[in-house]
């Protein structure tokens, strides 16, 4: 297991240090005139590896494209309709980063299928206050989303969009990939009507992020979902906020007790922290870093691997995450 990690942690350094990604295209702190964040490499010319994580948006083929480990600031809109890749493909995309009326996208495209089937990044769960304010919302443009506990205050208009609402403030919910009264049963959105999960992609449009499932099943409601906390697998879902400072959160859904190893590895492979090393129960499970080690020490700002193991389940999970001060 030690050398299938370092193995791992060299492969993800190397990618990190020799080729562009789609953070580096994504990141900014920088707002332009607007209040959107322009790319600090637009009009550049590109190329980067990802795997799709929405397929057929505008119901034209057009796509959405994470690095693999998701997260913050790692997705991106493909303006392509050419090739029409499926959910899970790994594709390399060569095209010109644009700023569309603020949305970061890659246009004037050539797009080639390295693989399919592969596993997709997990949604980042956010509040619907992060995708109503550009500074909180501009990480996730791009990015596969998820909004929990929601209530709808808006009925869906003409133009297929409709407003929801944790308790923090209302986010817009989209139709891009497919028409909610062409599914079977048709979805009718009412005022107060509650749901329990809403995932998809965010893009921007009119001034305004917009969450857009890509099928029904990115819709869920808790009569869907008896087991609420429970999934029926073991996941490592991701950590938020990322890039962080000071702290993050590690969240994972337990499909049964186990004992659990998290631990903190920098990039040359050196343990830095051990969050958890003790038998959890099946469910959800919140666990946060402080971005200090063993310690108590605060650690240098940088790329970090939270490495997730339980022997008793066989359950292995890696997620990276940054570091800045």
């Amino acid at each position: 297991m030690k050398r299938f990690f370092a193995i791992l942690i060299l492969s993800l350094a190397m990618t990190a240090l020799c080729a562009t990604t789609i953070y580096d295209i994504q990141y900014t702190t920088n707002a332009g005139p607007d209040g959107t964040y322009p790319s600090p490499m637009e009009g550049q010319d590109v190329t980067v590896t990802g795997i799709v994580t929405g397929a057929n948006y505008d119901q034209d083929n057009k796509f959405f494209m994470s690095d693999p480990e998701g997260g913050a600031w790692h997705g991106i809109y493909v303006y392509d309709y050419t090739v029409g890749p499926v959910l899970g493909d790994e594709v390399e995309v060569t095209g010109t980063v644009t700023e569309y009326y603020g949305l970061t996208e890659l246009g004037y495209c050539t797009v080639n299928i390295l693989s399919s089937g592969n596993p997709v990044p997990a949604p980042s769960v956010v509040s619907t206050l992060n995708l109503v304010v550009p500074a909180q919302a501009e990480p996730y443009e791009g990015c596969l989303v998820e909004v929990q506990n929601v209530e709808v205050t808006e009925a869906q208009d003409e133009f297929g969009q409709w407003y929801v609402d944790d308790g923090s403030g209302e986010c817009q919910v989209d139709d891009e990939f497919f028409y909610l009264d062409s599914v079977t049963p048709p979805i009718i959105i009412t005022v107060g009507m509650t749901w329990d999960i809403i995932r998809g992609c965010l893009d921007y449009s009119y001034d305004e992020y917009g969450i857009n499932p890509r099928t029904p099943e990115d819709l869920i409601e808790v009569s869907d979902a008896p087991n609420n906390t429970i999934s029926s697998v073991s996941e490592f879902t991701g950590c938020y906020p990322n890039p962080f400072n000071p702290e993050t959160t590690a969240y994972f859904n337990l499909a049964q007790d186990c004992n659990l190893e998290l631990s903190v590895y920098n990039i040359k492979g050196e343990k830095v922290r051990t969050l958890v090393s003790e038998e959890l129960t099946a469910g959800e499970h919140h666990i946060l870093w402080n971005g200090k080690d063993d310690q108590n020490k605060s650690v240098s700002s940088g790329i970090y691997f939270m490495f997730a193991e339980s022997n008793s389940i066989d359950f292995t999970s890696i997620k990276k995450v940054i570091l800045i001060k």
